[in-house]
């Protein structure tokens, strides 16, 4: 793209000429991942009976025969539940993956307490609007090869939601963080705003109802410590995981899940550096190499998923 090469190696994850390359399979090693777990996780807390579904298509009644997947991977609720069964009205729970800008990312070392912290929420919160809200406007529609019928994303929106299935946005930033309405699922924490996302009323009110819906008692929440009761109380002696480092169900997903993620992302980010070849140029001396960058802030290129990385080109 013959644009200069920052500091941090940010721009491999957004360039348009390599991410298209690298992106779709880091994306599709987070979602698999997510599957796995799922499989596992849903069926002690009682929220399915049946495996995660992935990319399954006619799922928007007005688009049956196409090929649009409004999920990454989903998971059926039963429609009959039992005094085991977790209390959902729901008959689907969706979930998409986005990965959120990483200009907003800063170091470790900062510990989320400055200002430049707080735009990776706002980051993760913009990301989670880019899925509940999808399109310009009402009116920007498109007409789907498949079948010729022309619909906009907010009608999508419409069709899910009447359908009572519940999008949940799984927005990730490049240290591993997650947005808030994935946060509340998993863990149990507050989301602070009605519409935290501002999305507006009057031109996407199914958006602002998919949103609102998925913070609130409609969706389950906190599926982690409940797994964690369920856990303990079947397994008072057993660790969950292998062994005492991972005791219970959310210590061992958080472990696992988080691993899974960084390994998905820095094995993106050495492929782009390896289809990167001698450039683009880094911004502080034009003499240098990409490989010569890397070497000298990071020197990351001296691991052995690097050199595998190259021995496989």
């Amino acid at each position: 793209c013959k644009q200069n090469f920052d500091k941090k190696g940010d721009h491999l994850y957004q360039c348009s000429v390599i991410g298209k390359k690298i992106k779709t399979k880091m994306h599709d090693n987070w979602n698999s991942s997510w599957c796995e777990y799922m499989n596992r996780l849903m069926p002690l807390i009682k929220l399915t009976d049946s495996k995660a579904m992935k990319e399954q298509t006619c799922l928007v009644k007005k688009l049956r025969g196409s090929r649009i997947r409004p999920f990454d991977s989903h998971i059926n609720l039963p429609t009959i539940s039992n005094d085991g069964h977790f209390r959902c009205r729901l008959n689907k729970i969706g979930f998409d993956i986005i990965l959120c800008n990483s200009d907003t990312c800063p170091p470790p070392s900062r510990g989320g307490r400055d200002a430049k912290s707080n735009n990776i929420t706002t980051s993760l919160i913009a990301a989670e609007k880019s899925k509940f809200q999808r399109g310009r406007a009402t009116s920007k529609a498109r007409t789907c090869r498949e079948t010729g019928i022309t619909i906009s994303g907010e009608e999508i929106i419409e069709d899910l939601y009447n359908s009572k299935m519940q999008l949940i946005p799984f927005a990730i930033s490049p240290l591993g963080l997650f947005g808030p309405t994935m946060n509340r699922f998993l863990y149990g924490k507050t989301i602070d705003s009605n519409n935290i996302h501002n999305i507006k009323a009057t031109t996407f009110p199914h958006a602002l109802k998919m949103a609102n819906r998925a913070s609130s008692d409609e969706v389950p929440s906190n599926i982690l410590e409940r797994a964690n009761d369920i856990w303990r109380r079947q397994h008072p002696t057993e660790n969950f995981g292998l062994s005492y480092k991972s005791p219970d169900p959310s210590t061992y997903y958080t472990q696992q899940f988080g691993r899974d993620i960084c390994f998905a992302t820095g094995s993106a980010g050495l492929e782009a550096i390896s289809l990167l070849g001698d450039g683009p140029l880094i911004k502080s001396s034009r003499n240098n190499t990409c490989y010569d960058a890397l070497n000298l802030f990071t020197n990351c290129t001296d691991t052995n998923a690097f050199r595998r990385i190259n021995e496989g080109n």
